[in-house]
């Protein structure tokens, strides 16, 4: 048996490994079967805590969102923790204050959207801790579909919806990228085995917050959501996950190319602090199709004539359609359930640039100091 042969064996198999996994996502995200409008009974008390930092574009509107909720008033509270904003933010939310008693603004305790969280949760007077982004925007019934989902599992964490929404080619490719990473997230976390969380949607009780020592002792400024949740998996603590599009949170993608290479590059940089095993995982899935097209270009069928050479060609084939078809079928998936239009051929383009980009992303979030907002990342 050849070289060639042997090594497209070995990348056909790994593939088909990565599109089995990918196919139980798949099949794990179902829409839930409760209707969030049935929300009754002993209805848990939530406190949002909304982490903000320079956010004066975009507070006014998330508040309106919030305010709008169909969640009994009396049973959630909104809490804004100012991460030493230098804008208007404060000044918009304080002009809000008056009008709404269940809105509080505080002053985070230390730098960093951690301690910002942590501020929040403190001061917390729910049971149940629902984090927000100060730049999303959200359906009336958000609030309502968590609170139905915990009531039925009560789980210490709840994996929850983001969305990104762009204009023009960068914009719709954001779309795609967060379809698949969403499909991703969902999918693994409602099969048992989560792996990634959005902190800009994401629910879990003030008791296991502390049981699990919050952010304490984390050295890293960013990743909020990944190490909580890490620290949620360590300490045994039940994690579900909610696919309903009423409990998504909509955000905004990067408008120009060069946001979008600082957003990449600050959650990029998280991964550092994720452990071996989700790097070693995550740099096996960019490097497959590398290796895959190096193999392809390197086929020679002048040299090798007969039945290796079309049986490795074959495998190579096979391997490419185990790629790229699960990958495209599950952002198709998500769209559909998030009641979005799907678009096959920009999927795959989406799919092929982010063969290219991420590796690139990968290397460089290892070398090259990020900032985000005027502090390092």
């Amino acid at each position: 048996m050849s070289g060639s042969l042997v090594i497209a064996l070995a990348l056909f198999a790994a593939a088909v490994a990565l599109a089995l996994i990918t196919g139980a996502w798949r099949k794990a995200l179902v829409m839930p079967t409760l209707a969030a409008a049935h929300v009754d009974g002993d209805l848990p008390f939530i406190s949002v805590v909304i982490p903000a930092r320079d956010e004066e574009a975009g507070i006014v509107a998330v508040l309106q969102d919030l305010h709008a909720q169909r969640y009994p008033k009396e049973r959630m509270e909104v809490i804004v923790v100012d991460d030493g904003s230098t804008d208007r933010t404060t000044a918009l939310v304080e002009g809000m204050l008056a009008q709404w008693p269940n809105l509080r603004l505080l002053k985070s305790a230390a730098p960093g959207k951690k301690a910002a969280i942590t501020t929040g949760v403190q001061s917390a007077r729910g049971e149940l801790i629902l984090l927000t982004d100060a730049d999303v925007r959200m359906t009336p019934m958000r609030v309502n579909s968590i609170a139905a989902h915990w009531l039925v599992n009560r789980s210490a964490m709840i994996v929850l919806p983001v969305f990104t929404q762009g204009h023009g080619f960068l914009g719709r490719l954001q779309e795609e990228e967060q379809a698949a990473l969403l499909g991703l997230a969902i999918g693994a976390a409602l099969n048992g085995t989560p792996f990634l969380a959005y902190g800009a949607n994401l629910a879990f009780t003030r008791e296991a917050f502390f049981a699990v020592g919050g952010y304490a002792g984390d050295r890293f400024a960013s990743g909020d959501d990944l190490f909580l949740l890490q620290r949620m998996q360590r300490a045994g603590k039940r994690i579900t996950a909610l696919f309903d599009p009423q409990a998504l949170v909509m955000a905004s993608a990067a408008p120009t190319w060069g946001a979008f290479w600082r957003q990449r590059l600050r959650w990029a940089g998280k991964m550092k602090g994720a452990g071996m095993g989700t790097m070693l995982g995550g740099l096996l899935v960019l490097l497959l199709p590398w290796i895959l097209l190096h193999e392809t270009v390197q086929l020679d069928f002048s040299d090798r004539m007969g039945q290796h050479a079309l049986f490795t060609a074959a495998l190579l084939v096979a391997a490419w359609l185990c790629w790229s078809l699960p990958a495209m079928a599950l952002v198709r998936d998500v769209r559909t359930a998030m009641q979005q239009p799907c678009h096959r051929a920009l999927t795959l383009v989406s799919l092929m640039a982010f063969t290219c980009y991420a590796p690139v992303i990968a290397v460089l979030s290892l070398i090259l100091p990020v900032r985000w907002k005027g502090r390092r990342v």
